[in-house]
């Protein structure tokens, strides 16, 4: 069956005024932020944080990157047409090695009546030297019905899918930052490391405190190993949905919170061409930063205009603005955004390398069916799989 797109329409025109009525509202919040974000954008560092109650612990965020200009730091080069750009890219990049890390998993599913999952790592390593060829590979591992049940006893919950998942996902999570670690440790500078997500474990804190406490580790594992060997980290988030700013702005102004106003929206009226970043900021969301230890306050972030839609979010260890080395590190990255139109090369190549498609998961199924029969051990398959495996 396919999309009722009558019916849709239908009900797109019965709820109009529904829709009518978000917009407006949203419409006039978002009017009220920028509005305090026009204001507070031609203030100093100084003068906001003179302005925040001392008794305040999160801020969301606190500017540590000075400005000249309002939140807008452009990139300051421009090309007459995309050979141009594409030059100047090959230019920033050379003999930068460029190193991104992406994953994938599979779940256990109705298929097969044994618990039993996978993920894995695609990784991809660019030396940008003639003299140096690229290289790509996969790190797996097995997730099997022991661990699956030695998840069960940990959050004392029974067996279902959606906690597999939950524990799969934090596997792929350990897996893809033990694979970046490893990376690291094989190149030198100079370099850049590239991480497909946030280094903010915000989505964790419905987790119970053990599970958090592994995705915390993992990721101060990994920040703390970019700062110890000096190789720059950075964590990009395309679509990002966060409120850092959104919350400085609404403890400057008093403004009411909203919920439904993110950082990127907010900034998209002041990072108008590409390359346009704005300042750093340390990340004081709270929460869960509270169990990063000495990385509590070591995050920064800023957003960059990186195509056409909504600026994007990018997250560093604070050591690299420490160092002097961020605008050099933006610019690796602006190099690797025109080699990939829009999208990081090297992570797009990571996904391609990584990502697991549906055929994969079939010759998963077949490969454990000839395993377990070489080994007498049986397995059970729904009878809807035997029978598309019957027809194909």
């Amino acid at each position: 069956m396919v999309l009722p797109l009558s019916q849709l329409v239908q009900q797109l025109n019965d709820k109009k005024d529904e829709f009518l009525r978000y917009d407006t509202a949203f419409a006039e919040v978002r009017q009220a932020y920028q509005e305090a974000l026009a204001r507070w954008q031609q203030q100093t560092i100084a003068d906001i944080t003179a302005a925040i109650d001392p008794q305040m612990t999160d801020w969301g965020a606190r500017p540590i990157e000075p400005w000249n200009q309002g939140w807008r730091i452009p990139l300051g080069v421009q090309w007459p047409h995309r050979q141009a750009a594409r030059e100047w890219a090959m230019t920033q990049l050379m003999e930068v090695t460029t190193v991104a890390v992406d994953g994938s998993q599979m779940v256990p599913s109705e298929e097969l009546f044994l618990p039993v999952g996978v993920v894995q790592a695609g990784w991809f390593l660019n030396h940008h030297r003639r003299d140096r060829p690229y290289a790509k590979e996969i790190a797996l591992e097995l997730i099997t019905p022991a661990e699956l049940r030695q998840a069960e006893t940990e959050l004392a919950q029974p067996q279902t899918y959606r906690l597999h998942e939950r524990y799969i996902h934090l596997r792929r999570f350990e897996l893809e930052l033990k694979t970046l670690r490893e990376r690291m440790a094989e190149v030198t500078a100079p370099a850049l490391l590239l991480f497909d997500g946030s280094f903010v474990a915000t989505f964790a804190e419905s987790y119970t405190p053990q599970w958090q406490g592994r995705y915390v580790a993992a990721l101060c594992q990994t920040l703390e190993a970019s700062r110890q060997q000096r190789i720059p980290l950075l964590a990009y988030i395309d679509g990002s949905q966060a409120r850092d700013l959104v919350t400085l702005l609404a403890h400057l102004d008093r403004l009411a919170p909203s919920l439904h106003l993110c950082d990127a929206q907010l900034l998209n009226t002041v990072l108008t061409q590409w390359g346009d970043r704005s300042p750093l900021f340390l990340c004081d969301r709270g929460g869960i930063l509270e169990t990063y230890g000495p990385w509590a306050k070591g995050i920064g972030f800023c957003y960059l205009k990186a195509h056409q839609g909504y600026p994007v979010r990018v997250e560093l260890p604070l050591w690299i603005y420490e160092a002097g080395q961020l605008n050099a590190v933006i610019r690796w990255l602006c190099g690797e955004l025109i080699t990939g139109q829009g999208y990081p090369y090297a992570l797009e190549v990571a996904d391609q390398v990584a990502v697991l498609q549906g055929s994969d998961r079939q010759a998963f199924l077949k490969q454990l069916q000839v395993w377990a029969a070489g080994v007498g051990m049986e397995l059970r398959f729904s009878r809807k799989w035997v029978s598309k495996q019957q027809r194909r």
